[in-house]
This record gives structure tokens, C-alpha cells and sequence, in this order.
């Protein structure tokens, strides 16, 4: 059975307060995921549901010059 992004969210929020983080207070640093084409970083939801890392989305790269599979 698939999980709903509200499980998904709610397991990683009770994973952090577990071992002691407040996820919903700022940290000193951010998560390190960034656009890929803004070089802005990702905010709110977004540092829960990705890891360190450039995102991009498929506009973004098919902009950029690559092509689509």
C-alpha cells in the first residue's frame, strides 16, 4: 500500500522530534537543496521531502538544452 504524503510528512517530522530537532523552527543552516537553474534554496515543505542536492524541473532542463526520453 502506498503511503500519502501526509503519513510521509508526519513520519519525518516524528523522526526529527526524536532525536531531539524541532523541525518547524529555523535551523542555522539550510538543507543545501537548491534550484538548479536559480541557484535559489528550497524553503518550507520542500526540506523535508529532499535532500542536499540541485533540483530542476523537466521545463527547466528541457529549457536549458537537454531532451526529453
Amino acid at each position: 500500500m502506498t503511503k500519502s504524503v501526509y503519513e510521509i510528512i508526519t513520519e519525518e517530522i516524528i523522526e526529527k522530534l526524536e532525536k531531539g530537532v524541532v523541525p518547524w523552527r529555523q535551523p542555522w543552516t539550510n538543507s543545501n537543496a537548491v534550484n538548479w537553474k536559480t541557484h535559489k534554496p528550497y524553503r518550507g515543505i520542500n526540506i523535508f521531502l529532499v535532500g542536499p542536492g540541485e533540483y530542476a524541473s523537466k521545463k527547466q532542463i528541457l529549457e536549458a538544452g537537454g531532451r526529453n526520453l
